[in-house]
């Protein structure tokens, strides 16, 4: 079996993530454009879309394209995929596993598309083998098929993922509503992190850790699948198995285990902090963060340059809205006070609690999380300011600041800046 032909590469992402998607695919060398609000395509060879597993951050899943066709029934989708040459591409030693979305008026369940392409896949096997394969409800260690089918057009692909790449393999301990591993990388991403090699990172209200853990690997130049053990593509027929263990040998020569960039996570849960640091210690970072269980507000922070990002309740699934107003409102202070010369931003699903900060975003990107529509607000904290009125409000601020009683430190033993 030869996989030296260039087809179209389907790459899957959540909403508001295809910008970032297509700057990963510009910086491996491939031209992207988004096709729908959560794909981003793009034209190249199945070495190719394991070198994409390999290195994007924000995609969920790689789809090789195999063959388009329209169809006007499950009739005529069932006789177009039985058409296709399975017996080329899928082994008889390995399960398959398809899924897939069908939009068309004769299509009342979804999964009646998905037991119709199984089966044209299977038949075909048959046919031409006189073996029929086992299929497989779950993704682990099973080949991928893939389709999307709407109006009278449908497409077909080989999954070369299989297990979504969100699932990095570090996360064992979520927190209350974590973001997806995809979700963070893409924050980051858009935010342009690091904009120097020396920019650090500062994570307040941390939860599980995601964000500072996704900010490591970056630094690190590790490629989120480097010790990733199951592909989709390596249960094809004809695998290029010798190609995948160059491209892993070419990504660890990237790896840097020990980049000097300072990083910090904090939560004023305890418990979410050693949530943090159990998923960090799997993910091979624990080392380069510097954990603190404390307030917002009593965040060691590091001289510019800098980002700070703050993933807050919206009220959704954690925090009442009215409590939330305040920690917003608290959050602006903080960051006017104490964070002048640092890039800060805030991603939030609730543009009301957003407003409540009380500073104009220098930008504000759209970027949902699941089915909740969300914002990455911006703000650049310059150190100074020539507006009078600016000046002589923050100074009061801090005057009464430091009448307050003075705040616990974090609760950390880790060396700062």
């Amino acid at each position: 079996m030869s996989w030296n032909g260039r087809t179209r590469i389907v790459l899957v992402c959540g909403r508001g993530c295809g910008g970032a998607l297509r700057g990963e695919l510009k910086a491996l060398g491939f031209s992207g454009r988004e096709s729908s609000p959560t794909t981003v395509e793009t034209w190249g060879t199945l070495r190719d879309a394991m070198r994409m597993n390999l290195w994007v951050r924000t995609a969920t899943r790689v789809l090789y394209e195999l063959a388009s066709f329209e169809a006007d029934s499950a009739d005529d989708f069932y006789a177009a995929v039985r058409a296709l040459p399975w017996e080329e591409w899928l082994r008889l030693d390995a399960p398959f596993h398809v899924h897939g979305t069908a939009l068309h008026k004769s299509i009342r369940d979804p999964r009646f598309a998905v037991l119709r392409c199984k089966d044209a896949v299977a038949d075909r096997l048959v046919e031409r083998t006189g073996a029929r394969p086992d299929s497989s409800s779950r993704a682990e260690g099973a080949a991928g098929v893939s389709f999307f089918w709407q109006g009278r057009k449908a497409r077909v692909f080989l999954d070369t993922s299989g297990v979504s790449l969100s699932n990095r393999g570090y996360r064992w301990r979520p927190w209350v509503a974590p973001l997806r591993e995809t979700l963070a990388a893409a924050i980051l991403l858009e935010l342009g992190w690091p904009k120097t090699p020396a920019e650090a990172f500062v994570g307040p209200m941390c939860g599980s850790g995601t964000l500072a853990i996704e900010a490591a690997w970056m630094a690190q130049r590790r490629a989120p699948g480097l010790e990733r053990r199951d592909f989709a593509f390596l249960h094809l027929k004809g695998a290029l198995v010798e190609e995948w263990r160059e491209l892993q040998a070419e990504a660890q020569g990237r790896f840097r285990a020990a980049p000097r960039t300072w990083l910090a996570a904090s939560d004023i849960a305890a418990d979410a902090v050693a949530c943090a640091r159990d998923n960090a210690s799997r993910a091979g970072v624990e080392h380069l963060i510097r954990f603190a269980v404390g307030d917002f507000r009593e965040t060691a922070l590091p001289r510019p340059p800098g980002l700070v990002v703050v993933n807050p309740g919206y009220g959704g699934r954690v925090g009442r809205e009215e409590q939330l107003a305040e920690q917003y409102r608290a959050l602006g202070a903080w960051f006017k006070r104490e964070c002048e010369g640092l890039r800060v931003a805030v991603f939030t699903g609730n543009p009301a609690l957003g407003r409540q900060i009380g500073l104009r975003a220098t930008r504000q990107t759209p970027i949902w999380n699941g089915n909740v529509a969300c914002r990455l607000q911006e703000y650049e904290m310059y150190a100074g300011t020539r507006d009078t009125r600016l000046l002589r409000k923050h100074a009061g601020e801090r005057a009464s600041a430091a009448g307050a009683a003075t705040p616990r430190r974090p609760k950390t033993t880790d060396d700062r800046r």
